[in-house]
């Protein structure tokens, strides 16, 4: 009790002093009004963009499965015929195949710096759409396919190369069988970045990762059993733009641009 007795005479002695001294100085007392509302409105100001960076974040964390099945088949055929005649088709078929491939679309474009897809099959005209708009973005397409001596040209990839995206396949008798895309990696969005040789860093994005069985192709969109994976887990997408920077370079003798 003592202690705390002494302990509040000298604060009200210390008060009294700091009280006394800004009345004689009152430049000082400007000096420190002006001081701390200068401190306080740094500190707002980092909170404020804490938690707008945290929105962000938030708002750009996926993490959904796609299921294509037999329940999407029917209404896919209404979706491209209404397609071909110009028109909207309003579906209330919450296993309906279009959504699920709309919903891939949406990542990619989103996409900012990169869009690596490695992909055994690529015959959808959506998806390369997508693709192409990316690259009007300027977005840097890579993709890997599995192309046999003998296979018909695909023109959409031909286009695809037109506008500027670099293809390789693989140089052996053995089949690339993956189906993933990985959009804006970290990896590959800090390299890309690199060569710009600028003195601030890119600006913030967030790794998608697009993984499943399902291969790109219009005739597999509508009419087979498959699933796709999409996420934003850091681990999984720092994975898989690990094995396609390895594979890139594996199959770096089999260039086309």
């Amino acid at each position: 009790m003592r202690v705390e007795r002494v302990n509040n005479i000298r604060y009200e002695y210390c008060s009294k002093k700091m009280f006394q001294l800004l009345r004689q100085h009152p430049s000082w007392s400007i000096f420190i009004i002006a001081t701390g509302t200068i401190a306080a409105s740094e500190v707002i100001w980092l909170a404020y963009k804490s938690i707008c960076k945290w929105i962000r974040w938030r708002k750009a964390q996926v993490h959904e499965v796609l299921m294509f099945n037999e329940l999407g088949f029917e209404c896919m055929q209404e979706h491209r015929k209404s397609s071909e005649n110009g028109r909207l088709y309003y579906c209330q078929n919450k296993h309906c195949a279009q959504a699920n491939i709309d919903r891939i679309i949406e990542q990619l474009n989103k996409a900012k710096y990169s869009i690596d897809l490695a992909m055994y099959s690529v015959y959808s005209v959506e998806m390369t759409r997508a693709l192409k708009n990316a690259l009007l973005r300027k977005v840097v397409v890579r993709i890997i396919v599995t192309l046999q001596r003998g296979d018909k040209t695909n023109y959409l990839l031909v286009d695809l190369i037109h506008h500027g995206a670099h293809l390789r396949n693989q140089n052996s008798n053995y089949f690339m069988h993956h189906k993933f895309c990985v959009i804006d990696g970290q990896e590959r969005v800090n390299y890309l970045w690199s060569l710009k040789k600028r003195n601030y860093g890119p600006e913030t994005t967030y790794s998608v990762l697009i993984n499943g069985s399902l291969n790109w192709t219009d005739t597999g969109i509508g009419v087979n059993w498959e699933n796709v994976v999409i996420t934003s887990h850091p681990k999984m997408t720092n994975v898989f733009q690990s094995e396609f920077d390895r594979m890139w370079k594996v199959f770096s003798t089999n260039t086309r641009k």
